[in-house]
């Protein structure tokens, strides 16, 4: 407002600003943010109904889906340094040092890659563990039922076939080279005597033909038998190492849990096996004292069971014919020896019915015996006398066999995991594509030379930034605290 007086009357005059007192790109820049500021509340306010309205205990803690709230923290921190510097670098603009204004926007720059570079790594973090925000990438289950024991015992098996097949293919890669220059020789010795001969019928001429030909393809068979022997060779002592480990928790864990899920008849002791499964892999604890409890109960079935089979056993062999035992101890000798051996056809058939229903007992004992040392070997469990309970030999620090073996990568069992991961990366990610937006302003700010002509400039890219900053304010405590 200004005033002035007329030379005849004296009268005030006022001038009123046409518009805000505020230039045109502020005002759009504000209208932008309120738009953006609705956006992020539809957002964050659909994660709340979703976290608080899913059933009692069944969101993923933190470290349940391997979120580090130190990243989180460190990431808040970077971004309100960053807030920081760009408010220097307007204020160093707007009094015209232009070189400083260029050093805080730089660092303002610097700083958002920072953020970025985190965030990639804690993504990276959570893509090596099977979380992604969808199929079939996942490898999270909601619940541990007979569709994940499935799914844990496809994969191993197919792990499985896949080493033992290259195992195969290794042992048999050394005698079709040798078959192979075996002919090479044999070929080469008959183009040779061709070849010394002056003169050549027209079928000798064809047979030489013939001859270099098949060296051709023999060279070529051989370079590509040679290369995919070297091949399987490469991995021959990782395959070695992982192959047992496979085969054990194949046949000790997934089938046993998939067996005792379709053949026992109370549904507490179905769920229970595919449980220890399930925290056998990836070990929630949450569930540490019912794993605890079904182990317990485990061990004194598998015991009652044992002596049950023993003694039937024991029976079988005491009511036995000498025919009979004579049979039993070449089977044994048989099965020690690697030999598939059967019941002689001279035995009675009540004789070979005895034989096979010991056969069968003494398949279920072994079968037995394999799961106890499995759950040692895997598990480490120790039985504490006082509180009657198993217990992992080092609880504080074991994070299931994904950890234990990374190669294995196993689906796990993670309440409200999908749900989690698909709001986490919605969340986060539409988070960091705001920040790489910030990222293309800056590039496109900095060749130019911050003085007060660009203050106007830099404050209305701040304003961007510190809303950029405010959202992640409150994505840090919903997503890493709670």
């Amino acid at each position: 407002m200004s005033e002035h007086e007329s030379g005849h009357g004296g009268h005030i005059q006022l001038e009123y600003q046409p518009a805000l007192p505020i230039n045109n790109g502020k005002v759009i820049l504000w209208l932008f943010l309120s738009t953006e500021i609705m956006f992020f509340s539809g957002l964050i306010g659909t994660y709340i109904v979703l976290r608080f309205g899913a059933p009692s205990g069944t969101w993923p803690a933190p470290h349940d889906v391997h979120v580090a709230e130190f990243w989180g923290a460190l990431n808040t921190f970077v971004l309100i340094c960053s807030s920081l510097s760009i408010v220097l670098a307007y204020e160093a603009a707007r009094t015209n040092k232009a070189k400083l204004a260029k050093i805080w926007f730089t660092v303002t720059f610097a700083l958002a890659c920072v953020f970025l570079g985190i965030k990639a790594y804690e993504y990276t973090g959570k893509f090596q563990h099977g979380i992604f925000p969808q199929k079939p990438h996942s490898k999270i289950y909601e619940k541990a039922d007979i569709y994940y024991v499935s799914a844990v015992r496809t994969q191993l098996n197919d792990m499985v076939t896949k080493w033992q097949t290259e195992e195969t293919e290794l042992s048999t890669s050394d005698n079709a080279k040798q078959e192979l220059q075996n002919e090479q020789q044999s070929v080469t010795a008959r183009r040779d005597e061709l070849q010394a001969k002056s003169h050549l019928s027209p079928e000798e001429d064809e047979e030489l033909k013939q001859q270099k030909t098949r060296l051709t393809e023999i060279a070529s068979e051989l370079r590509t038998a040679e290369s995919k022997a070297a091949s399987l060779a490469a991995g021959n002592e990782v395959r070695k190492a992982r192959l047992p480990v496979a085969e054990r928790l194949l046949n000790d864990f997934a089938k046993w849990a998939e067996t005792t899920a379709a053949k026992t008849d109370d549904w507490k002791t179905r769920q229970a096996a595919m449980e220890i499964l399930s925290y056998l892999v990836y070990p929630l604890h949450r569930d540490a004292h019912a794993v605890s409890e079904y182990l317990r109960w485990e061990a004194a079935d598998r015991q009652a069971e044992t002596a049950k089979l023993a003694a039937e056993r024991a029976d079988l062999v005491n009511s036995a014919t000498a025919p009979t035992l004579e049979a039993l101890k070449t089977l044994a000798a048989g099965a020690s020896s690697g030999e598939a051996t059967s019941p002689p056809a001279t035995l009675a058939p009540e004789e070979t019915m005895v034989m096979e229903r010991i056969a069968a007992i003494d398949a279920r004992l072994a079968q037995i015996l394999h799961r106890e040392e499995a759950l040692d070997e895997f598990f480490a469990v120790d039985y504490d006398g006082e509180q009657h309970t198993f217990v992992h030999r080092d609880q504080s620090k074991w994070d299931g066999l994904n950890e234990d073996f990374n190669w294995l990568h196993l689906p796990m069992k993670i309440p409200s995991g999908n749900m989690w991961a698909s709001t986490y990366f919605l969340l986060t990610g539409f988070h960091a594509l705001h920040v790489i937006v910030g990222l293309i302003v800056f590039a496109c700010i900095w060749p130019l030379k911050l003085d007060s002509s660009r203050a106007n400039m830099i404050e209305n890219t701040g304003l961007y930034w510190h809303f950029v900053d405010l959202v992640w304010i409150f994505l840090f405590p919903l997503l890493y605290l709670f």
